[in-house]
């Protein structure tokens, strides 16, 4: 499995939910004694009940997988894994804002083969990457992701790769990696973040996300002048010099 995409980019990596390779995967599979022959076991959590149930529905219709349980609270997501053992946990980066990485925590502590994925709304690479300093394999961006793409990340993850999915994967890198901008953060002035209004509030949100001026300009309705504008009001008022350590540092102060 590794090496594979499922990023809407059809090319030689590209594989499809559906296709006969994919299903030669989950063959292969049946030998590998952390899956075995049955379907893979999975939970799925989230504090949207509608948004939920569309997750369970999809489960339902993909034999390759068996729902064993669903939450919409952080503590029944807890006792639902203690309960199951699922291989596989698809879950919210948040509950009510409140972050999953202490839930994440407790499910790997108490069963290390359990393979975990949050998915995370725009503005919430803070809490994905609490969620993967916790133990969680895999994350992805609900704002761009699709049911094939769901798929394939969830089968990456069974077979045991890391899962990353969505252009918030760029922000996470940098604020994973970079040891200078996360000690900065401690010491940026929480004014400084005040300062910023509504609009600029927004762009920074994007920002996190890794997207363009031009992805924020279509996502946001708003003119990439307008854009550019923004940015580099954020630049200023939060005093760094580049929009990347702008969304590292609002990422930080998200966790």
């Amino acid at each position: 499995m590794a090496g594979f995409r499922n990023d809407e980019s059809k090319g030689l990596n590209y594989l499809d939910a559906s296709s006969e390779d994919l299903y030669g995967i989950h063959m292969s599979l049946r030998d590998d004694p952390t899956v075995g022959a049955e379907p893979i076991n999975t939970v799925a959590a989230d504090d949207d009940c509608i948004f939920l149930e569309g997750i369970a529905a999809l489960f339902r219709e993909w034999e390759e997988f068996n729902l064993v349980g669903k939450a919409s609270t952080l503590e029944e997501t807890k006792k639902l894994c203690l309960a199951k053992n699922p291989a596989v946990v698809l879950m919210g980066a948040s509950f009510h804002g409140v972050s999953c990485a202490e839930t994440v925590a407790s499910i790997v502590d108490s069963s290390p083969n359990t393979r975990i994925m949050v998915l995370a709304s725009m503005g919430e690479s803070g809490f994905v990457l609490d969620a993967l300093r916790a133990g969680a394999r895999g994350f992805g961006s609900r704002d761009e992701m699709s049911v094939g793409k769901l798929r394939s990340l969830l089968w990456a993850l069974a077979c045991g790769d890391i899962a990353f999915s969505g252009s918030i994967g760029t922000v996470l890198q940098g604020a994973l990696l970079n040891g200078s901008t996360e000690e900065k953060s401690e010491s940026v002035s929480s004014d400084y973040f005040n300062s910023l209004d509504d609009r600029e509030r927004t762009v920074l949100a994007a920002l996190e996300e890794g997207l363009s001026n031009a992805e924020i300009s279509r996502k946001l309705f708003l003119s990439e002048p307008t854009v550019k504008k923004c940015i580099g009001g954020i630049i200023q008022k939060l005093h760094v010099n580049n929009r990347v350590q702008a969304a590292v540092l609002s990422a930080k102060r998200g966790r």
